[in-house]
């Protein structure tokens, strides 16, 4: 086995867990990150290969739990097209995904099995670190972009199939806690060691409640496709907003949620709890225009990936009625997530580094590997200057996106 060269990178700003490293240096050594702090402190390899990052900054690499594709490929379609994706992702500081899909049971099938093959053999760009699925277990009130025709109660014999299939890979299942037989699902994937999101529901405060007893511990997308929070009926929101138990997914696209609203959550629940995600679709990347996503068709303009509009009616015509769309996941990245905390939201990129790397890394089982710049874990960390632009992106030490410097 040749052993890999030694990498170090040095003159950036390095932030880690505890403190932004100024004039910081990372070494990497057999895809490990093996020392990290400030170029005084460090005694740097010979005949290292060194990459002078002065003016820029050092974040760990980026964690989407929550997308499905992108550069008009869907994750769940086939090995060359999740590897596709996963160079996409590098370009944008993306160095792990959890692959995100739902729909008919042929379709989660082969899902599983493009994401067990990309696991097994691996990407030319971010890491497969698992399956989310999305699904199909939704309240059809609440379907969000899904078809309505493949919603369906949940089943675990279902669900041990794909697990068996995708070689146990999935790590986190959206669920609406209220339906027939969600909460014996809950608690029999928890004590599988999967997380429980309660998603796409119309749950009230008490029924999300009772998830959170039988095992729930996340949030869907939150805001979106749920039940929203009302003073006397506090519903999804509100069971998001104020249990300690549940960790928060956001969209930070800016157009999912406004940034007053992001603001809220993050006061809420804290930097600790609110985990980032793109959601994005296969439209993710690609030039505006109409694009099949999950049974329907999808149009992509101005920013937004939204189902098609019926006809308006004149007496609807320049009214609030018009203007309401369907969001259909979106076409953001994790750049750009972490960039709108800071430029929208107006928290430090330390906080909003956070909220995109240990927080979903942490979630998901892979905080002890990923998700933080420190020594003895996966040099998985991008190259950024103060907007977010990512320069260059490396996963377990292998330079998977490299724009120069």
């Amino acid at each position: 086995m040749v052993e890999e060269k030694t990498l170090v990178i040095s003159g950036a700003k390095v932030i880690t867990p505890h403190r932004a490293i100024e004039d910081g240096v990372v070494i990497i050594e057999n895809g490990k990150i093996s020392a990290v702090d400030s170029k005084r402190k460090v005694k740097v390899p010979e005949n290292a290969e060194e990459i002078d990052a002065s003016g820029k900054i050092v974040v760990p690499g980026f964690i989407d739990i929550h997308t499905h594709g992108g550069v008009g490929k869907s994750v769940d379609e086939s090995y060359d097209a999740i590897n596709d994706v996963s160079k996409f992702f590098a370009r944008n500081g993306t160095t792990g995904f959890l692959s995100t899909f739902a729909g008919p049971m042929e379709m989660m099938l082969t899902g599983a099995r493009v994401a067990k093959e990309a696991m097994e053999n691996g990407t030319d760009g971010a890491q497969v670190l698992g399956i989310h699925l999305e699904g199909p277990y939704f309240n059809p009130k609440k379907p969000g972009a899904a078809d309505p025709r493949w919603l369906r109660d949940p089943n675990i014999e279902e669900f041990e199939q794909i697990m068996r299939e995708s070689n146990n890979a999935v790590k986190l299942v959206s669920i609406a806690p209220e339906i027939d037989g969600a909460l014996d699902f809950v608690k029999y994937i928890t004590e599988r060691g999967v997380i429980a999101s309660v998603g796409h529901s119309y749950a009230t405060y008490s029924e999300v409640l009772r998830g959170v007893e039988a095992g729930l511990r996340h949030v869907c997308h939150t805001y979106n496709a749920m039940r929203e929070l009302h003073h006397r009926e506090p519903g999804v929101v509100g069971a998001a907003l104020s249990l300690d138990e549940l960790t928060a997914e956001l969209i930070a696209d800016g157009f999912h949620v406004s940034p007053p609203a992001m603001k809220i959550l993050i006061r809420a629940k804290g930097t600790d709890r609110v985990i980032l995600i793109t959601d994005s679709t296969i439209a993710a990347g690609m030039p505006e225009g109409e694009y099949d996503f999950m049974g329907h068709k999808v149009v992509v303009k101005d920013g937004k990936c939204v189902l098609p509009r019926p006809p308006v009616s004149s007496a609807l015509a320049g009214t609030p009625q018009e203007e309401k769309v369907t969001l259909a996941g979106s076409i953001a990245t994790m750049s750009g997530d972490v960039r709108n905390i800071v430029n929208l939201v107006g928290l430090p990129l330390q906080d909003a580094v956070k909220m995109a790397t240990i927080n979903p890394a942490r979630r998901i089982g892979f905080g002890d590997r990923k998700g933080s710049l420190e020594a003895g874990k996966d040099a998985d960390l991008v190259i950024v200057n103060e907007d977010v632009k990512v320069y260059t992106t490396i996963a377990e030490g292998k330079i998977v996106y490299n724009k120069g410097l």
